[in-house]
């Protein structure tokens, strides 16, 4: 037997019976299980259930979605006990994004109208779309893909924050929602910047940007890259600016040092061809791990660099007198 299903502001389950105009609602919770499947525990008697041939525990099948005011859907599959493209809107907030988990907070209220606080943890890799923006892929079979369709932004601690608006039902009011991605920044190829997150393994972000400053100076201790985010249908561009302090790594080139406050400080290691000119400065041409260039060039004055290291500055004139490679470092004539 088949059942149209919906969900009522309060988060209850509604099921409408063959052949009836009103709905029957039904207590009992929403969870997700292991698969990523939405369920509904039914919390009434089983002399109840039986009458409607309720079974204890139903089991949804569908494609996961988030809608406009951010509340968390499931379009229906057409099965043998569910209509195709019936909608299931859990109302409620995205409350974390931690450990390749998307955490939901759902209010719902008993008969009594006490009230109960679910939380909904979807499993999922979190990416990038071709437009720069947030994404994430449910792990089901098949995937879900959804996007956070507004901007993302950087906070005072370099992290990824993502903030959004939603309008309350009880209260007719917006209110404002920030998620805080925990992670770090990584430079590996020249016209891509990466995030990490720091407790996700299988998640990253991979920015499609280009090169805003290719000479860098390490005084000001910034690098900055530009790109585009495509935000409902439009594209906005913007720089993306990464605070830092230059040090000298073991193998003479260089570390990247950024302060993520609370989260501590992770460098970004780079190997790199060293010059010196004949107007009192070093430039540095940063590579990958793999020996290929990033397009930028770190420029010191010899007066600046031997302050910031001296053992390092006069290891550095023994290599170029010598002209040979030291420990991935090439100093040309």
């Amino acid at each position: 037997m088949k059942y149209r299903y919906s969900v009522n502001n309060d988060n209850h389950l509604l099921i409408k019976l063959p052949k009836t105009k009103e709905s029957l609602c039904v207590r009992g919770r929403f969870d997700i299980d292991k698969n990523n499947r939405l369920t509904y525990w039914l919390n009434e008697p089983s002399s109840w259930r039986r009458v409607y041939s309720l079974p204890g525990k139903i089991i949804f099948k569908g494609n996961w979605q988030l809608n406009n005011n951010y509340d968390l859907e499931l379009v229906l599959d057409k099965t043998e006990r569910q209509f195709e493209d019936d909608i299931l809107t859990i109302k409620g907030n995205i409350i974390s994004t931690d450990r390749d988990i998307l955490a939901f907070e759902a209010k719902t209220y008993d008969e009594k109208g006490l009230l109960h606080i679910r939380i909904l943890k979807l499993s999922v890799t979190w990416l990038t779309d071709e437009t720069n923006r947030l994404s994430f892929i449910v792990k089901k079979r098949p995937p879900d893909i959804l996007t956070l369709e507004g901007d993302w932004q950087i906070n005072d601690n370099q992290q990824i924050i993502y903030t959004y608006e939603k309008v309350e039902l009880k209260t007719k009011t917006k209110v404002s929602n920030t998620l805080t991605f925990a992670g770090f920044w990584q430079i590996s190829k020249v016209n891509k910047l990466t995030y990490i997150l720091k407790h996700a393994p299988d998640s990253r972000f991979d920015f499609r940007v280009q090169i805003e400053t290719p000479n860098i100076y390490p005084q000001a201790g910034v690098i900055k890259y530009r790109l585009g985010v495509g935000i409902r249908e439009a594209k906005k561009e913007k720089i993306i600016s990464l605070y830092g302090a230059w040090k000298f790594s073991r193998k003479l080139g260089l570390i990247f040092q950024m302060d993520y406050g609370k989260h501590g400080i992770c460098g970004i290691e780079f190997s790199a061809d060293v010059s010196f000119d004949k107007k009192n400065a070093v430039t540095f041409c940063l590579k990958n791990k793999i020996g290929e260039p990033l397009g930028l060039s770190v420029i010191f004055t010899r007066k600046f660099l031997k302050a910031l290291d001296a053992e390092a500055f006069l290891r550095l004139k023994e290599s170029c007198a010598e002209s040979r490679i030291d420990a991935g470092v090439r100093v040309p004539f």
